[in-house]
């Protein structure tokens, strides 16, 4: 959950949103992504990474965001420096 956490303040600030509402954008595109009963303490890198680049995308891209590259490119590159802390965690 500090994941998405982390991933939440990075969204926040690159779109001027609050992190919790930041963080619920990312709970729901990964309930997009993997299905509404998806234990959010128990997902890898690889379904945060096809979620950045999947479904919140795709909410991003509702809201008419102009950066919307710049936005998930800097999300995945933190995705990609926490990966670490992500295998750690579903161990």
């Amino acid at each position: 959950m500090e994941v998405i956490k982390s991933l939440g303040e990075i969204l926040a600030n690159n779109i001027n949103i609050s992190p919790t509402a930041a963080r619920g954008l990312i709970k729901l595109a990964i309930k997009d992504e993997l299905g509404p009963f998806t234990d959010l303490n128990r997902i890898n890198y690889e379904n945060l990474q096809s979620t950045i680049q999947n479904s919140l995308k795709k909410r991003l891209k509702n809201l008419t965001l102009k950066n919307l590259d710049m936005i998930t490119e800097s999300l995945l590159i933190h995705l990609k420096e926490i990966q670490s802390l992500i295998t750690m965690a579903n161990v």
